[in-house]
C-alpha cells in the first residue's frame, strides 16, 4: 500500500469517526427531548385540577346512589359553611346594642324641669284661685300639662310637697336614663342585654346590663308608683306626678347604630371559620350508598381545592424514570445486546417504551382501573414487544420487556401486579414469536397467548386476590389481549415495515421471491450476474447460517447486490458473449464504468424501497477496494497514477451479513478460473483470497472474528466442492471452453483485488 493509499484510508477512517459522533450525538439529543416529553406528560397526568383527576362534580347528586367510589388523593381541609354559618348567627346575637348616656340631654332636662318647678311655686304664692294659677300656666307653657291636673295641683293641700316629690323622681329618672327602642335594626343583637356606656365621675365606663332594666316610657307608671312607696308617699300622686314631669322627660340613653354596626361587624371579622379535614385516602364516596349532603359537602369541598401536584411525588417519579433511562443507555449498548443501537432502532423502541408509559399513566388515573389487575389486563405489552421483535431483534424486545415492566410499575404509582403482568406477558410475547418468514405463524402465535395470557393472570390473582373487581370479566379481557395483539401485529407490521423501510423476516422473504420483476429482468437482461447473484447468495446464506448471523439478510443482499450492473451489463465479463469492450478504453475509464455499478446498484435499491440493511450490503460489497487490475495497467501507462480513482466508493463492511457477502462475492467469481478444482485446491485458493481481503483492512469493521471466518471458509469450500464436483465424461463431450486468460476476465470484473 503506497503513501497516497494510505492517506485515503486515514480520511475514511476520519469520516467513520465523525459519523459515530454525529450519530451518538442525536441518539443523546433524541433520549433528552423524549426523557423530557415524558416528564411534562408526568407532570400534567399527576396535576389535579380542582380536585378532580379521574371525574367532574356533575357526576354525582346528593340523594343518588354513587356508582363509584371516591377517595381523597391528598389531606384537604375546607370551611363547613353550615356550622359556620351557625357560629357566626350565634355569635351576631352575642353582641349587645349600645346606648349612650347623653349628658347634654340629662342637664337640658334638668334644668327645663327644675325651672317648671320654680314657676309653678311662685306661681301658686302670687295666685289667690286656681282659675288665676291655670291661666298663668297655661300662658307660660301651653297645652303642656292637663288642665284637670293643673287644678287637682292647685287644690290640693300638699301642693309644695307634691312639685318637691316630683323633682325628686324627675331627677331619679334622668339619672337612670330614659330610653327607647327602635322599630328596627335591634334583632340582630342580643335581644336580652345591652352595652351601656355612661359616665363614673367624669370617666366613661361600658357595662352590660340587662335590656329590661332599661327604663322606658311605657314604664313611667310603674317605676313612679314604685318610687312614691319607696320615700312612703300617697300613691294616689301618681298621675299628678306623671302628668308634671312627662312633658319635661326625653330619651337620654340613646342607641348608637353605628357604634353597635361596627361592633357587630367586628365580632364577625373575628369569628374562626368551622374547619373539617379529609385525610389522605378517606373515602368520600362511597359505591352503592346514597350521596348525602355531609358526603357532597365533602365532594365539593374537594372540587374547589384548586391545582394541586404532589410535588414530593412527582420528583420522585422523574428520578426513577432518570434513572431508568439512564439504564436503557447500558442495557441497548453494544456490549450488553452485542449490535449498536442507530437512531431508527432508538426510535422505535422510545416510541414503544412512551406508549406504553403514557397509557399506563392515564388509565391509572381512571377510577375503573382502580385495582392492580384490573389495570394490568388492558396494557397492550405483548403487541409491543411482538412489534419490537419483528422489526428490531428478539434480544432488543426482551430487555424492553425489562425496562417497560419498570416504566408500568412508575406509572402506576408504583403497583407490583401491573409490572409483574407486562413483564411477563411481554416475555411470554417474544417466546412465542416464531419468525419463519410465513405471516400465519403471527395468528398461531396470537391462540397461544390468547390461553397464556388468562393463565399469567390467574397465577397473579391468587398471589392477590382482592386486585380486580370482576375476575371473569378481567380473565376475559386478558384473553383477548393476548389474541388481538397477535391480530394487531399482523396488521399493523405491513404498515410500519413499509414507513420504517425495515428489514424484517416478512419482508426479505418478499424480495426473495426469484419471480419478482426486478430479478426477472436480471434473468433476461444479464443472466451472467443473475447465475453469478444466485451462487453468491447460496453461499453468504450457508456461511450465515453457520456462524449465527441473518442468513435471510444475506441471500438477500446477495440477490441484489449486483442490480447496479443492469444499466451497462456488457462491460462485466459474465455478461460478455464475444468482445470485451474494455479493450477499446484506457483503465481509468474501465475502472470507472466498473465501479459505478456500486452506486447505480443503490439509487436503483433505494427506488425499489429495499431495507437499508440491503443497501448497506450493495454499497459495501466491495468496501473501498481497488481495483487492481486496472489500477496495475495505470501504472504500466503512468507511474503517477493515483490509486483513489481506482477504488470503489463504498465503505468497508460494517456488518457481519454484508462481510460474508463480501468474501462470497469474491470466492464466487475468482473460483470459476480453477481448472478442475479440487478440495484442497479450494481450500488453499479461498484461504489466499479471504487472507487478501483481511490484510486489506476491508474486514476490520464487520465484527467477525477468526473462529467465524474459519467456519465461513469451510461453509465455502464445501457448497463449491459440491457444485465443482467431478462428472463422468460422456462420449464426444468436449471440455469446457475456457477464457485463456480467465484470471484476467475476472479481474475485469473488478473480482480479484
Amino acid at each position: 500500500m503506497n503513501k497516497k493509499q494510505s492517506e485515503y484510508l486515514a480520511q475514511k477512517k476520519i469520516y467513520f469517526v465523525v459519523c459515530k459522533i454525529r450519530e451518538k450525538s442525536s441518539l443523546l439529543i433524541l433520549l433528552v427531548c423524549s426523557y423530557i416529553f415524558l416528564v411534562f406528560i408526568t407532570y400534567f397526568s399527576y396535576m389535579e385540577i380542582n380536585g378532580f383527576s379521574q371525574f367532574t362534580l356533575q357526576d354525582f347528586e346528593i340523594g343518588k346512589v354513587a356508582d363509584r367510589d371516591v377517595v381523597a388523593s391528598r389531606e384537604i381541609s375546607f370551611v363547613d359553611e353550615s356550622a359556620t354559618r351557625i357560629r357566626r348567627e350565634a355569635r351576631e346575637r352575642l353582641v349587645t346594642a349600645v346606648f349612650r348616656y347623653d349628658r347634654e340631654i340629662s342637664n337640658s332636662m334638668t334644668n327645663e324641669y327644675t325651672a317648671f318647678v320654680e314657676f309653678l311655686e311662685s306661681t301658686m304664692q302670687n295666685k289667690s284661685n286656681s282659675q288665676q294659677f291655670l291661666l298663668q300656666v297655661q300662658q307660660q307653657y301651653p297645652g303642656i300639662i292637663d288642665k284637670k291636673q293643673i287644678e287637682a295641683l292647685f287644690s290640693s293641700s300638699d301642693r309644695v310637697g307634691i312639685l318637691t316629690v316630683s323633682q325628686n323622681i324627675f331627677k331619679q329618672i334622668v339619672n337612670e336614663g330614659l330610653t327607647a327602642f327602635p322599630d328596627e335594626g335591634m334583632e340582630k343583637y342580643n335581644q336580652s342585654d345591652i352595652e351601656l356606656v355612661h359616665w363614673n365621675n367624669d370617666r366613661q365606663e361600658r357595662i352590660e346590663v340587662p335590656k329590661d332594666s332599661l327604663l322606658t316610657r311605657g314604664d313611667l307608671r310603674t317605676y313612679t308608683s314604685n318610687a312614691l312607696v319607696l320615700i312612703k308617699k300617697n300613691p294616689s300622686m301618681t298621675d299628678t306626678i306623671l302628668t308634671l314631669i312627662k312633658p319635661f322627660l326625653k330619651e337620654n340613653l340613646v342607641y348608637q347604630a353605628d357604634e353597635s354596626e361596627a361592633k357587630l361587624e367586628s365580632a364577625v371579622k373575628q369569628i374562626v371559620p368551622v374547619m373539617l379535614i379529609i385525610q389522605k385516602g378517606q373515602k368520600i364516596i362511597k359505591r352503592g350508598f346514597l350521596i348525602t349532603d355531609e358526603s357532597y359537602n365533602q365532594l365539593e369541598a374537594l372540587a374547589n381545592s384548586g391545582v394541586y401536584i404532589d410535588l414530593h411525588h412527582f420528583f420522585g417519579t422523574i428520578l426513577c424514570l432518570l434513572i431508568l433511562f439512564i439504564t436503557a443507555c447500558y442495557v441497548f449498548s453494544k456490549s450488553v445486546i452485542g449490535t449498536s443501537t442507530d437512531t431508527r432502532k432508538a426510535v422505535m423502541l422510545i416510541v414503544a417504551f412512551s406508549f406504553i408509559f403514557i397509557l399506563v399513566l392515564l388509565l391509572s388515573r381512571i377510577d375503573t382501573f382502580g385495582l392492580p389487575l384490573d389495570l394490568a389486563v388492558f396494557i397492550p405489552m405483548i403487541l409491543v414487544t411482538m412489534l419490537i421483535s419483528v422489526l428490531v431483534d428478539q434480544r432488543s424486545a426482551v430487555s424492553l420487556s425489562f425496562l417497560v415492566s419498570f416504566g408500568v410499575l412508575i406509572a402506576s404509582n408504583f403497583a407490583v401486579i401491573p409490572a409483574l403482568f407486562a413483564l411477563f406477558s411481554g416475555i411470554g410475547g417474544v417466546s412465542v414469536m416464531r419468525i419463519t418468514g410465513k405471516r400465519i405463524d403471527l395468528v398461531k402465535s396470537a391462540c397461544i397467548l390468547a390461553v397464556l395470557n388468562p393463565l399469567l393472570f390467574i397465577v397473579l390473582y391468587e398471589i392477590q386476590p382482592g386486585s380486580t373487581k370482576d375476575a371473569l370479566f378481567s380473565i376475559t379481557v386478558s384473553s383477548m389481549n393476548g389474541f388481538m395483539s397477535g391480530i394487531l401485529v399482523l396488521g399493523f407490521l405491513p404498515i410500519l415495515e413499509s414507513l420504517l423501510n425495515t428489514s424484517t423476516s416478512f419482508r426479505l422473504m418478499e424480495f426473495s421471491d426469484l419471480n419478482s420483476p426486478i430479478m426477472k429482468k436480471m434473468l433476461l437482461s444479464i443472466s451472467g450476474t443473475y447465475n453469478h447473484s444466485i451462487m453468491v447468495a447460496t453461499l453468504a446464506e450457508s456461511a450465515c447460517r453457520e456462524i449465527g448471523a441473518d442468513s435471510l439478510l444475506a441471500r438477500v443482499g446477495a440477490y441484489y447486490h449486483d442490480i447496479g450492473k443492469m444499466d451497462q451489463s456488457e462491460y462485466f465479463v459474465e455478461n460478455q458473449t464475444s468482445y470485451n469492450k474494455h479493450l477499446d478504453l484506457n483503465p481509468r475509464l474501465s475502472a470507472t464504468v466498473i465501479r459505478s455499478h456500486v452506486k447505480q446498484g443503490m439509487e436503483k435499491a433505494r427506488q425499489m424501497r429495499l431495507p437499508r440493511e440491503v443497501i448497506d450490503i450493495i454499497s459495501e460489497h466491495h468496501g473501498n477496494s481497488v481495483i487492481s487490475y486496472f489500477y496495475n495497467e495505470a501504472k504500466k501507462l503512468n507511474d503517477s497514477a493515483d490509486p483513489e480513482d481506482y477504488m470503489y466508493p463504498g465503505n468497508p463492511p460494517r456488518s457481519k451479513e454484508s462481510a460474508v457477502v463480501m468474501l462470497a462475492d469474491v470466492v464466487e467469481a475468482a473460483c470459476r478460473t480453477l481448472e478442475k478444482p479440487s478440495v484442497p485446491r479450494l481450500e488453499k485458493f479461498i484461504s489466499e483470497l479471504i487472507n487478501k481481503k483481511i490484510e486489506s483492512n476491508q474486514l476490520d469493521n464487520s465484527e467477525l472474528t477468526f473462529r467465524e471466518i474459519g467456519i465461513i471458509k469451510k461453509s465455502f469450500v464445501n457448497i463449491l466442492a459440491g457444485y465443482y464436483h467431478s462428472r463422468i465424461e460422456y462420449p464426444n463431450q468436449k471440455d469446457p471452453d475456457f477464457h485463456e486468460s480467465g484470471v484476467k476476465d475476472i479481474l475485469v470484473k473488478g473480482k480479484k483485488q
